[in-house]
Order: C-alpha cells, then sequence, then structure tokens
C-alpha cells in the first residue's frame, strides 16, 4: 500500500472555509478492531485515525465500499465504540462513555441517511417532530420548530403529507429538518445523496451548505463519490484500508492530489481528457509539421486569466484550444485547458516558459501530426 499523504491537520493552515476554527471532533490515533467469529482473525476496519474537524467547517471522508467510512462516522454517534486511540467531541472525551451518555450526546447530533429512514405511518411533519417528542418538548415548542424547519427545507407545502407522496429529494429534505430539530452542534451525513439522481443531488449539497453557512453547523460527511465532495467539502480525507492516506484542504487535494488512490476517485470529476479522435493519434516524439499538445491547468486567481490572447501577444505563437473546462472547487476556480502548438523548437520551450511565467502548471503530453 502507498503510504499516507498527511499534510497539517485539519483546523491548521490547510484549512479553507473556518482556517482558525476551534475543532469539534478530533480523532487521536483512533483503531476499531471487531472480534473474530467462530475462530476467524479478527477484523481491523480503522487502524491510526488522526482527524480533525473544525467547527463550523465541512469535511468530507471519501472510500470505497469497504474502506472502513461508515465505521468511522459510527463512532462519532456511538453505534461503534473505538478499540484503540481517542475520540473527542467538543472538548469531550467520549471513547469509554457509557449508553446513558451516548444518549446525551445524539441529542447534540444529527443524522441524516442515504434511505432516508422515514416512519411511513407518520406525516411530514410528525416525522420532523419525533426527535423532539423523545426530548419531552412541549407540543407548542414542537409545532413552531416543525414549521421553521419545514420552511428552511422547503417544504412548508407538504406537513401534513406522507413519505409515501414524496419524491426522494423530498424525503431527504425531510431527513435534513428532522436532523436539525434538536438544534444540534453536529450533522453527520452517511452518504445522503447516494440514492438521489444528479440534479436532486445537487439541490441537496446546496441545501446542506445554507445550513452549513447559515446555522453555523459542523458537517461531516461520509462518501463515495468525488463530485460531492468537490461541490460541499472545505476539507477532505481519503480513506482505504482502515487508514487515511491523504488529508488536506479540498481545493489542494483535489487539484494536487499525492496519492494514487485519490488521482483515481479524481479522474472522472475534475481535469479534461483528449478527445477520442486526438488520443489515438498521440506520439511521444514530434514529427514535420505536428502541434505539441499541452496540459495548462488553472487554479486560484488565474482559472480565469485570458491566457491564450497572452500567449499570442507575447512570443506570437498560434494556438488551437482542444478541450476545456473550468470548474469550481471549495468555492475557488479550478481549471484545464488543453492546448495545440507548434511542435518545433525554441517554439515550445517559449511556450510553456510564458505559461509557468504566468503562475500555471503546463506539461506536454505528446505530439499529434
Amino acid at each position: 500500500m502507498n503510504a499516507p499523504v498527511k499534510p497539517a491537520a485539519f483546523g491548521a493552515a490547510t484549512a479553507v472555509a473556518t482556517p482558525q476554527a476551534a475543532p469539534i471532533i478530533r480523532f487521536e490515533q483512533v483503531g476499531k478492531t471487531y472480534p473474530g467469529r467462530r475462530g476467524q482473525a479478527a477484523v481491523t476496519a480503522l487502524r491510526d485515525i488522526d482527524l480533525t474537524v473544525p467547527r463550523g467547517g465541512v469535511v468530507g471522508v471519501i472510500g470505497r465500499s469497504g474502506a472502513g467510512k461508515s465505521t468511522l462516522i459510527r463512532l462519532v454517534n456511538g453505534l461503534e465504540r473505538a478499540t484503540a486511540g481517542r475520540l473527542l467531541i467538543e472538548d469531550e472525551d467520549v471513547t469509554g462513555l457509557d449508553e446513558s451518555g451516548w444518549r446525551a450526546r445524539r441529542r447534540r447530533t444529527g443524522m441524516i441517511f442515504q434511505h432516508f429512514n422515514l416512519l411511513s405511518s407518520r406525516t411530514v411533519a410528525d416525522n420532523v417532530a419525533l426527535p423532539l417528542e423523545i426530548a419531552g418538548a412541549k407540543a407548542e415548542e414542537i409545532r413552531r420548530r416543525v414549521t421553521e424547519l419545514l420552511a428552511l427545507v422547503g417544504l412548508d407545502d407538504k406537513a401534513g403529507r406522507y413519505p409515501a407522496e414524496l419524491s426522494g429529494g423530498q424525503k431527504q429534505r425531510v431527513g435534513i429538518a428532522r436532523a436539525l430539530a434538536t438544534r444540534p452542534s453536529i450533522l453527520l451525513c452517511d452518504e445522503a445523496t447516494s440514492a438521489l439522481d444528479p440534479e436532486t443531488t445537487g439541490q441537496i449539497l446546496a441545501l446542506l451548505r445554507k445550513v452549513n453557512r447559515e446555522l453555523g453547523l459542523t458537517i461531516l460527511l461520509i462518501t463515495h463519490e468525488m463530485q460531492v465532495i468537490k461541490e460541499i467539502a472545505d476539507q477532505v480525507a481519503v480513506i482505504e484500508g482502515g487508514t487515511i492516506v491523504e488529508q488536506g484542504g479540498a481545493f489542494d487535494v483535489l487539484t494536487r492530489p499525492q496519492h494514487p488512490t485519490t488521482a483515481r476517485f479524481l479522474e472522472s470529476v475534475t481535469g479534461v481528457t483528449l478527445p477520442d479522435y486526438l488520443a489515438h493519434r498521440l506520439q511521444a516524439a514530434p514529427s514535420p509539421c505536428s502541434s505539441a499538445v499541452v496540459r495548462v491547468t488553472f487554479t486560484g486567481g488565474n482559472a480565469t486569466a485570458p491566457v491564450i490572447s497572452r500567449l499570442g501577444s507575447t512570443i506570437g505563437v498560434d494556438v488551437n484550444i482542444l478541450a476545456g473546462r473550468i470548474d469550481a472547487i471549495a468555492d475557488r476556480p479550478f481549471g484545464q485547458l488543453l492546448i495545440g502548438v507548434p511542435s518545433e523548437e525554441p517554439t515550445v520551450s517559449a511556450v510553456l516558459g510564458a505559461l509557468r511565467s504566468l503562475e500555471l502548471d503546463a506539461e506536454v503530453l505528446g505530439h499529434v501530426a
């Protein structure tokens, strides 16, 4: 296995949205091992997890099925107990909490699920009210809070409907409202958009970001979809084989991945690929009248710079645009452009030098006749 890549801990200089925020969740060398059954060997689900979630931030943990991400999030609401290390939530060491202590802790932690987990026999309003009823809130308080939350998630006209009458996105909005009922300080999201179509996923992620910003709610989410991380996370941890192999600010990790697992996750959501009609003609060495294919990566303030016009005006080179994409990661622009320029020297070196003088990353992918 490739060695983990660990920049500064979350909440330090690598944080994007809340760089000075105090941690609200802190894993310190946390491990989780399940005992073997019927003579089988014990199974280690998590190993040496160091992870800090800053107060008010959105932290995404991404990994494939079986990587350990579900176990990690279940530790935060006490559905699993760590077998090594320490877990601190709001400065409380919860590693050894008994069930009574966890019941009190869960009232300050909301959770939404992949399959919504709504009660089919209760209306939308009654599903949202359930945590408040369990907590012993008064009827008038419950009514006001439910009304407030349904307005927040855009379902004030669905209070009397039942889950079977709702779309998947509406069900998840009910789940979000229910998770917020007791005014938690932390919201846990367990593959919260995996059962939704892409358009609805975008709407739910926008709602979660709104909740994060307007309520100051800390969000810890797990997912196997890098698009989710790209859309909402300030910071990201990549988990593989029960170990965090890379972590840091979402923009840094997604634009300059250091671990192969991260790079594989990113293949479909950042950057551009060479069109098929050019890819099969790509050669390592130049030939007469060929064009060099150059990939230009834009980050931060340079993502919208007029690069092509500058190349033409500064070094007088004709540039052919082959493909391009400008996107946003952690609310910062990021883009890639594939261009073709004459393959002969010193033209290629001049182009690369000009691009790098603009603080852009540039590399020659090959040459096309």
